[in-house]
């Protein structure tokens, strides 16, 4: 059995010393015993984590994918074809050697960016993807790499929290168009299937970076990772 896995630095085990030997990616395969490719990248957007596993999904047969922060985007390049993948932070070291790739995130976050299409988009590549997973007839793992406050996000919009209300225009919104969106939002998760869904909304793997070491990125180092190994193996029921 082949494996793949996708997501961002979290997944590529940036920090390790040799993520190709201690990422929970290369940890879960050494268990199964089985071959496998963690297509992760640092700075990986979940348009790329769609992109990538739709391009491989004929060579494997199962699937782990770990979503990312739901506020990263992936352009491509017009002259050669590259991606270019975006996040809130601008920390990509492709950003400083290219300043107009800096000044068009810039742009983006100023006027383009919304968290609230940017969370139901996510929800809408969830289920796409496991819809098409199961047309293939594939096994599949899906789990989060990091919060994306799904919790606030389902909580009825009178009772949402002060975070929440600052990422849309709450105040602009009536009632109406407020619980329009909360049925829209809720429609969505239904469509989920949550067995194959590890801690939907109870767990992700940076929560474990209050407990384990972490690196001088702030990423999980071998210990964080095996614990992430143990705990997909221990809930996983896709297979």
């Amino acid at each position: 059995m082949r494996l793949y896995f996708n997501g961002c630095s979290i997944t590529r085990g940036d920090d390790l010393k040799d993520p190709s030997q201690q990422s929970w990616p290369s940890l879960i395969s050494n268990k199964l015993d089985c071959e496998f490719l963690n297509d992760s990248i640092s700075g990986g957007t979940n348009d790329r984590i769609m992109y990538r596993t739709i391009k491989h999904i004929d060579q494997f047969d199962k699937f782990y994918i770990a979503w990312t922060h739901t506020a990263r985007f992936t352009r491509y390049r017009s002259d050669n074809n590259h991606d270019v993948n975006f996040n809130p932070m601008l920390t990509h070291a492709l950003y400083s050697k290219t300043p107009e790739f800096k000044d068009y995130a810039h742009l983006h976050y100023k006027f383009w960016h919304n968290e609230l299409y940017a969370f139901k988009l996510w929800l809408q590549d969830i289920i796409l993807l496991q819809r098409l997973l199961e047309s293939f007839c594939k096994s599949y793992v899906m789990l989060n790499s990091v919060d994306n406050l799904i919790n606030q996000w389902t909580t009825p919009w009178q009772n949402s929290n002060n975070s929440v209300q600052s990422l849309l225009c709450f105040d602009l919104m009536s009632d109406q168009q407020l619980n329009d969106e909360h049925s829209e939002i809720q429609n969505l998760i239904d469509k989920i299937d949550f067995s194959k869904f590890i801690g939907w909304n109870t767990w992700h793997i940076t929560k474990l970076t209050n407990q384990y070491p972490i690196g001088a990125t702030g990423h999980l180092l071998e210990q964080g990772h095996e614990q992430v190994a143990e705990y997909i193996l221990k809930n996983d029921t896709s297979s």
